[in-house]
């Protein structure tokens, strides 16, 4: 069984990427975005966290966390987060995809995959970097040609802010380079 070591960082600043089983693409159905919210703000009333930046894609979503000081324990709000999810994705919608004998085994539902992408944020130009790549993400996958044409991302706060121009399409392809990473 492969080990996996994750970084922690007490306070600190963390960009995830987490996908749904198979990729099924059920994550912007408007029930799934409901029961996805309501999973979100009630993990972070009982494990706060602040929401850097976020884009929901219909197969997976991509954000950026900043825990509070003293506290690194991203990993619980993650599995808190993707079980109230699956439990009122399951009662609203069903089961949706069968599942495999590991997940029966283990009493898993078929909803997310097991894991999760994790990087910790080092500084503020990578905190940029991230930003815009979680902002290109609907472009890159062909949902849209700019980002402002994507409805759910907080490029709409960050435009707000002055951050991005209205036409932004992730031009600045040096930064975008930088994340050898690929979903």
């Amino acid at each position: 069984m492969p080990e996996y070591r994750r970084v922690r960082v007490e306070g600190g600043t963390y960009f995830f990427t987490v996908v749904t089983y198979h990729r099924r693409p059920i994550l912007i159905e408007p029930t799934a975005r409901n029961i996805l919210h309501s999973a979100w703000e009630s993990t972070r009333e009982r494990f706060p966290f602040e929401t850097v930046a976020i884009c929901l894609l219909p197969d997976h979503l991509h954000c950026i966390w900043k825990l509070p000081d003293g506290d690194d324990n991203y990993s619980i709000r993650w599995k808190e987060i993707k079980y109230l999810f699956t439990v009122g994705y399951l009662k609203e919608i069903g089961a949706g995809e069968a599942r495999n004998e590991s997940r029966q085994k283990r009493q898993e539902a078929a909803v997310w995959q097991r894991r999760f992408w994790e990087h910790t944020i080092l500084d503020e130009d990578d905190l940029e970097t991230h930003l815009d790549y979680i902002h290109y993400n609907p472009i890159k996958h062909g949902y849209a040609e700019r980002a402002v044409d994507w409805e759910w991302s907080s490029f709409h706060r960050y435009l707000r802010k002055g951050f991005y121009d209205s036409e932004w399409r992730g031009e600045d392809e040096g930064r975008l380079k930088r994340l050898s990473f690929d979903e």
